[in-house]
């Protein structure tokens, strides 16, 4: 039923939408949001300011009778879903806040409780469309993450942050005071994952540091899991993690970060492939877990045939993976515009092209 409900609700909250947000709709993704953040920072005489805004426990704490009031819809079955609870271990616990736990609809409630941050955030600066282009101010959120931008520390501190604080008082929500924090462009900050800095008067989007340890961590945690696996089960396991982080992170500037992962990668390989057999040198190491691409390169692959000489299945190497530019969608287009369907067609066709080429039949 509730998938029943999203079909009627989608198009509303599609219209109604706050342009800048990106999080859980049709035809939008993080790259977008990423693209969003350079767009508003890039410029020599963009904002030097930025709001970062994190909200405690965003989803389970969103306020029923708010949500009752505004969300265009059978309130009686709203109702039910809000309140039916949840079960853990056998026991039924109420809820009293939040947004259905796990449901297909919640999502789309929860955007359009989010809704209308982006004008608020417009409106605590002035009312015109010139005053806001004076102070730079530009929202960009994905979900319940977002940043404000800003030409001015205190405008940012003394309106800004006050309206963003009521905007969301009035939703049940409150803002994490510890993650909630005011950065200077120069000194960078990380959004979805990737680290957005200004240097100088360029600025370079990257992978987050956390997020490459992250990466490393669930490699390093795989192989040391696997330390009697056979090598063609173990490339499976890691092929699809390291080349879904690096199409996540194809569209900036990733290309060293790549190099450097391989890098760690491979050590980590080796040190499996040596401890294996402690007997063994490292020539016949080598000739055992890796093939020779080249004149210097080392790939960890398997065996093709019985006397070595094609390779079987071959480990992923985040640096063959392409930098693309991605394009943003524009921030009006939704699928529920039919001036728009053309355009999101096209783009639609262009990422499946993307795709295909990111392909490895390496799986």
């Amino acid at each position: 039923m509730q998938a029943l409900w999203k079909l009627a609700l989608e198009p509303i909250a599609e219209t109604l939408a706050d342009p800048n947000s990106y999080g859980f709709r049709p035809e939008r993704s993080t790259a977008d949001a990423i693209e969003q953040c350079f767009n508003a920072l890039a410029k020599r005489a963009s904002a030097e300011w930025i709001l970062e805004g994190d909200i405690r426990g965003c989803f389970d704490n969103f306020s029923h009778s708010w949500i009752l009031e505004h969300i265009p819809m059978d309130k009686v079955i709203l109702r039910q879903w809000l309140e039916a609870g949840y079960v853990d271990e056998g026991f039924l616990f109420e809820t009293r806040a939040g947004t259905p736990q796990g449901g297909i609809i919640s999502p789309v409630i929860a955007n359009m409780t989010l809704d209308g941050l982006e004008a608020v955030v417009h409106a605590s600066v002035g009312r015109s469309a010139r005053a806001r282009r004076s102070i730079k101010t530009h929202v960009v959120r994905y979900a319940d993450d977002f940043v404000a931008t800003c030409a001015s520390k205190e405008v940012l501190e003394s309106q800004v942050l006050p309206a963003i604080r009521g905007f969301m008082a009035e939703r049940g929500l409150e803002l994490s005071e510890a993650k909630t924090k005011i950065t200077r462009i120069t000194e960078g900050f990380d959004f979805l994952g990737q680290n957005v800095r200004k240097h100088g008067d360029t600025l370079l989007i990257k992978p987050a540091k956390k997020s490459i340890k992250s990466l490393l961590a669930k490699v390093r945690d795989t192989v040391k899991g696997n330390k009697s696996a056979t090598q063609e089960l173990l490339i499976r396991q890691l092929n699809p993690v390291i080349r879904g982080w690096a199409m996540y992170h194809r569209h900036v500037v990733a290309k060293r970060a790549f190099s450097s992962i391989d890098a760690h990668i491979w050590r980590m390989l080796w040190q499996w492939a040596k401890r294996r057999h402690p007997n063994k040198n490292a020539q016949w190491v080598r000739n055992r877990y890796f093939r020779i691409n080249g004149n210097t390169a080392w790939n960890f692959a398997t065996k093709g045939s019985a006397d070595g000489t094609t390779i079987g299945i071959e480990l992923f190497h985040a640096s063959t993976v392409e930098i693309i530019r991605h394009v943003k969608v524009p921030a009006a287009a939704h699928p529920f515009d039919p001036g728009w369907i053309e355009h999101l067609n096209r783009r639609r066709a262009s990422k499946r092209y993307v795709r295909l080429l990111g392909a490895n039949p390496w799986c």
